[in-house]
């Protein structure tokens, strides 16, 4: 046997110190199994007397070293790390008679240093292997309460469970997987503990199968959480897995999923549990053709999210864009279940699909002029693109196994955005375009003369390449969403073509701009195709001027050098080049709408720095902007004009002294769109066709007519000093009798503001607790974020139900409901109730 764990040795000190009493001179202490050979060197130290130990076969000298002691009068323990030998054969029976003898029970010294009460010594003692080891005492006494139960903390030590309760034991059991060998559970039997596990299982939970499996125990967990939230029985074929004691399953699974050390574990458990129960062809059948009602009420499975995600796409295919789940319409359906458990694994499909929805329900209408048409796209049409872009995005990055399930319903989106929206929407803009439509002001070229000229205080432009109007809207929204700016989305019209060389140019101070044959633009007679030749331009007009590029500000300088940067300067350009740079790469073209992201998110961080260096006004705009599509041209869709004079060809643009009459191509004098007399004329497609060309891609053009080449955005983005005041919107129970009357306890719950720059969004987590602070019940979530103004708006009112765990409860005690921010852990609002149930008997130990 091993030695028990070391004691508190003071203890055996003092009982052996009081035998040395009435001038005795021995204590004698045969310890026969050795138990605390271990503790000798300790109790020597502190006993004041000598301590003789006796070896086997060391009776004899022993005994002489005993009586030289008593002849000098010395006193000494002796001790023997074995039994007591028989009387005949111990040649210390003489010195026993006038000596005292000492015996310990290592057990019993132990079971009473770990506070176990006597009531439990029986236990105890049957456990007397598992203490029989340091490390585990160390484990136990960690998680032992005195009173509790005993084999219940034996078991938490054992699992190595962060507590002695039923629930903690439980998780660290399912953790060690639920094969049919599981580590923890062999540790149970080892220790004769299986049997009692098992009883208590079975008793928490009311588990009835017909074996000790926890395979069959799990699938049991998840099917009567699952049905719970439907709100429905199990039916019939799956009876067998009713739990009686229901709600601590509930309450089980609900807290463990979503604490994040079990967060994992819950997904791999629930996959192997469908995995088990697609093994009975009647149970997955059942489960396939719940109806999509039920299915929204429950996140339990990942793949109940698949079939709701099947019957989005199957609506969507079939045209039924106003189908509703119950009376839950498509959209609400994909936005809430985005909020639910798995929205995280399918927030990617999800989204595309929200994305498809906007794509394939929109009817765009008919446009008599010019401004009919730009007010037509940045009021509404620009959203259709913006779309296009999420959904090819979410698109890209969806899981494999999601492939076969939405590859239709991207061939539907594809052909329906080409189709339907951006070729009828390019040839309203090529046929109401007139250059002397526009008034002076409202072209590129006008930039520097109509925002920036005579400046009453710094600006920083921010020119970022190919950063078309729908990208320039998502990121006002992203900075409206905060309270430290404000914003003002304007709009100018680029010249033809609609490429950089000309865009560039356009947007630097300037009395002409002229067009050379060898692809660029002179400002004033001056180059402007680097930066060091921009940088002079905006010197030549202003001194106080500077520009660089927003890469090299945002990751290669530190504060002081940005702080250079800006010192002294009226005007600054910042250029950036993420977008084009990526389309125009045929390699990467593919990656063009996750280069306007990152565009996004790259401006909005450098808006940041710049409003964190005092810089009150920031202007962010681009050269042009581009089409893209991601199903390739046939050969048909491309317009040959091969056979004329070509100054320069592009893909989507072509200059030529040349006359070209050829059906969908238009054209528009080159003087007129940089205001001199050159006669060139800019040609282009009528249509979203490109003409055939050398160049990179035809997925990502541009240089030609359209909205999305050519309205340029000029985003002001005013800022504010000082850290945000804007605070997460506020939610309360709108209940005012705070009784709990079952273990079913509805909570309504309203956002008590719409979100707005000055309040934002929140997920908070609802749960009851004991008076030590205990959780009793489930955990609901809560997402606030409805924009809405009304307060009585559906998406700012919701009802929860909290189920209670079948346990003992005391109607007498305090017992709180707990509102706290999911993401800052903070306790929100505690709100206490009156519990007003039937007591129903306790487990004799902790759930």
């Amino acid at each position: 046997m091993e030695n028990m764990a070391e004691l508190d040795t003071k203890k055996i000190v003092a009982g052996i110190e009081k035998l040395f009493a009435d001038n005795n001179h021995f204590v004698f202490w045969y310890d026969a199994q050795g138990e605390f050979a271990d503790n000798i060197a300790d109790i020597t130290e502190q006993l004041r007397e000598p301590v003789v130990i006796m070896g086997k076969n060391e009776q004899f000298k022993t005994k002489l070293t005993l009586v030289a002691m008593e002849q000098q009068g010395q006193s000494a323990l002796v001790y023997s790390p074995a039994p007591k030998p028989d009387l005949t054969e111990n040649f210390m029976t003489d010195m026993l008679y006038y000596s005292r003898e000492y015996t310990a029970n290592a057990l019993v010294m132990l079971r009473q240093e770990l506070r176990v009460p006597d009531e439990d010594a029986a236990t105890f003692q049957e456990q007397k292997r598992f203490f029989a080891s340091k490390d585990r005492q160390a484990k136990f006494q960690r998680l032992y309460q005195p009173g509790k139960d005993l084999q219940m903390a034996i078991m938490a030590a054992l699992a190595g469970a962060s507590d002695h309760t039923m629930t903690m034991v439980l998780r660290a059991v399912l953790q060690a997987g639920i094969g049919d060998t599981n580590p923890v559970l062999a540790e149970f039997e080892k220790y004769g503990l299986l049997t009692q596990f098992w009883e208590n299982v079975r008793n928490a939970y009311g588990f009835n199968g017909a074996t000790n499996s926890l395979l069959d125990f799990t699938t049991a967990l998840y099917l009567n959480f699952a049905y719970y939230q439907m709100e429905k029985d199990l039916p019939r074929s799956i009876d067998n897995y009713k739990l009686t004691s229901a709600n601590n399953a509930v309450t089980f699974l609900s807290l463990a999923r979503n604490d994040q050390t079990f967060a994992d574990t819950y997904r791999q458990l629930a996959e192997a549990v469908w995995q088990h129960l697609e093994s009975f062809s009647g149970v997955s059948r059942q489960l396939q053709q719940l109806d999509i009602v039920d299915l929204l009420k429950t996140d339990v499975f990942a793949n109940f999210d698949r079939q709701i995600l099947a019957w989005v796409v199957e609506r969507l295919q079939a045209d039924d864009f106003h189908a509703v789940a119950g009376t839950t319409p498509l959209a609400d359906v994909l936005t809430q279940r985005e909020k639910m458990y798995f929205g995280k694994t399918y927030h990617d499909a999800y989204a595309l699909l929200q994305a498809a929805l906007v794509i394939l329900t929109y009817r765009r209408r008919e446009v008599k002029n010019l401004a009919a048409a730009k007010e037509q796209y940045i009021t509404t049409d620009y959203a259709v693109d913006t779309a296009y872009r999420h959904f090819v995005q979410r698109y890209d990055r969806i899981a494999i196994d999601l492939t076969d399930l939405l590859e239709g319903i991207a061939d539907k989106v594809d052909n329906t955005y080409v189709n339907e929206f951006l070729t009828p929407t390019v040839t309203a803009w090529t046929t109401v375009f007139d250059p002397r439509d526009v008034e002076p002001r409202s072209w590129q070229r006008s930039f520097y003369r109509t925002f920036i000229s005579s400046p009453k205080e710094r600006i920083v432009v921010i020119i970022s390449d190919a950063f078309r109007f729908e990208a320039a809207a998502e990121l006002k929204r992203k900075l409206d969403d905060q309270d430290v700016y404000s914003t003002e989305l304007d709009t100018v019209y680029s010249g033809l073509p609609s490429v950089t060389y000309f865009g560039m140019p356009a947007l630097l101070p300037h009395q002409t701009l002229t067009y050379q044959p060898d692809k660029t633009v002179l400002v004033d007679g001056l180059k402007a195709d680097t930066l060091g030749k921009r940088r002079q331009i905006l010197q030549n007009r202003d001194p106080q001027s500077n520009a660089d590029h927003v890469m090299t500000f945002l990751k290669d300088w530190d504060t002081p050098q940005r702080k250079q940067l800006l010192a002294g300067q009226k005007v600054v350009y910042l250029y950036h080049n993420e977008v084009d740079a990526t389309g125009d790469d045929a390699k990467t073209e593919k990656q063009v709408f996750n280069a306007t992201e990152e565009a996004i998110n790259t401006i909005a961080r450098t808006i940041g720095f710049l409003r964190n260096l005092s810089v009150a006004h920031i202007i962010v705009t681009a050269d042009h902007g581009y089409l893209y599509k991601r199903s390739g041209l046939d050969s048909a869709d491309k317009i040959d004009i091969s056979g004329h004079d070509l100054d320069v060809l592009g893909q989507r643009y072509a200059i030529s002294s040349e006359t070209i009459e050829q059906p969908g191509v238009r054209s528009q004098r080159l003087g007129a769109l940089l205001n001199n007399v050159d006669q060139r004329r800019v040609y282009y497609p009528a249509t979203d066709s490109i003409f055939k060309s050398a160049g990179a891609g035809q997925n990502y053009v541009h240089g030609g007519a359209s909205p999305e080449e050519m309205i340029v955005p000029v985003l002001h983005v005013r800022t504010q000093s000082g850290r945000s005041k804007a605070t997460p919107v506020s939610i309360k129970v709108t209940e005012g009798a705070h009784r709990i009357t079952s273990r079913s306890v509805m909570v309504p719950i309203s956002q008590e503001e719409p979100v707005t720059d000055k309040t934002t969004a929140a997920t908070y987590v609802l749960y009851f607790v004991d008076s030590q602070d205990r959780p009793i019940s489930n955990e609901q979530r809560y997402v606030a974020d409805s924009r809405e103004d009304d307060p009585q708006s559906p998406s700012r009112r919701q009802s929860f139900y909290l189920t209670l765990q079948d346990r003992d409860f005391d109607n007498s005690g305090a017992y709180y409901l707990i509102i706290q921010n999911a993401e800052t852990k903070e306790e929100i609002q505690r709100i206490q109730y009156q519990m007003d149930l039937t007591i129903k008997g306790d487990f004799g130990f902790d759930i």
